[in-house]
């Protein structure tokens, strides 16, 4: 294996995910306590997210080559007026001309529950280019001709862009901006939300490079760590598994749970997890207003719920947020 000091994490959060950064960086030391750790700053609204650094031993990516705003405006040409925010998704890609050879990208809603190490080892050992987790193509392809000639390629997995390890060097700059022009030209036949998530993918089938599922090249480990997945996550010598009787995951472990599309509330799944890690270095009063705040606003949440997923609602909310 490389040395230490070239292989670690890169992560992306701000101060509007504060709470959920809290809970990643508690747990990600918890069961990485050594490894290398380094921010990619989601935009400039990052002043309280930076005092925890001292506390964490995070780094923050030094962008001299100023690859941000062009990145942003790789996102920015991709976008279709759903995400405000979404070209800043796509400063995650500096990761691949950053510090480490190897390394993981982890986004912040996120627990993180195992050591990470035999993730970046694999990469290096067994000569991946990228290894992903978390596979939904709908979620990155529309239906269509481009999809149907990836997948009879044996290409198209439809990844997740908010946890995968690779190489520093797999892409340049200039090869993404290279690539997001021929991606562009068939841009309604790419999810219209999902804009990293789509480009990244593109990125890889069209290359293209040798990668895989995370779980298929460590064994024993969830295909999926996302919180609202059928099963009942369970722990046992200070590991995690998922118990899921009859399901292919059943008994498996766990190394990591995400929160991709779910609302930050006093009702959203597995909030008991989420707030083990939030309140790992808390005293028992801060925990105690923790559950009194919550509790009380539980109620609210899940009436907002309730009327948010409303088919006649929701169907009205859209027609109506599209005229505008």
């Amino acid at each position: 294996m490389v040395q230490n000091s070239a292989i670690g994490v890169y992560f992306s959060a701000n101060d509007v995910v504060y709470e959920w950064a809290i809970a990643f960086l508690n747990s990600f030391r918890t069961y990485n306590p050594d490894l290398r750790l380094i921010l990619i700053p989601f935009n400039d609204q990052c002043d309280r997210l930076l005092q925890l650094s001292d506390i964490y031993n995070f780094e923050v990516f030094n962008d001299t080559s100023l690859s941000f705003s062009r990145l942003e405006a790789i996102g920015q040409a991709f976008e279709l007026g759903y995400t405000p925010t979404g070209p800043y998704w796509f400063r995650r890609y500096a990761s691949f001309w950053g510090v480490l050879d190897y390394f993981i990208y982890l986004d912040a809603r996120q627990l993180i529950l195992a050591d990470l190490k035999p993730i970046l080892e694999a990469i290096e050992t067994l000569k991946f280019d990228f290894l992903y987790y978390d596979c939904a193509i709908d979620q990155v392809y529309e239906q269509g001709t481009f999809r149907q000639n990836l997948i009879r390629k044996g290409r198209g997995r439809g990844f997740n862009s908010g946890r995968w390890a690779a190489r520093k060097g797999l892409f340049s700059l200039e090869e993404f901006e290279q690539l997001a022009e021929s991606a562009l030209k068939i841009r309604n036949q790419l999810n219209p939300r999902n804009t990293d998530q789509a480009f990244i993918n593109y990125c890889c089938d069209l290359k293209p490079i040798h990668y895989g599922h995370i779980a298929d090249v460590l064994g024993g480990i969830c295909q999926n760590g996302w919180a609202k997945q059928p099963g009942k996550i369970y722990q046992k010598d200070e590991k995690y598994y998922l118990w899921d009787y009859g399901g292919s995951d059943h008994k498996k472990r766990l190394i990591l749970l995400h929160w991709a599309g779910i609302s930050f509330n006093s009702i959203m799944p597995e909030r008991s997890l989420f707030k083990k890690y939030r309140l790992l270095k808390s005293s028992w009063l801060s925990s105690a207003f923790y559950d009194w705040k919550n509790n009380l606003l539980r109620p609210i949440n899940f009436l907002k719920e309730t009327v948010r997923r409303n088919r006649l609602v929701n169907t009205f909310y859209h027609k109506i947020k599209n005229k505008f």
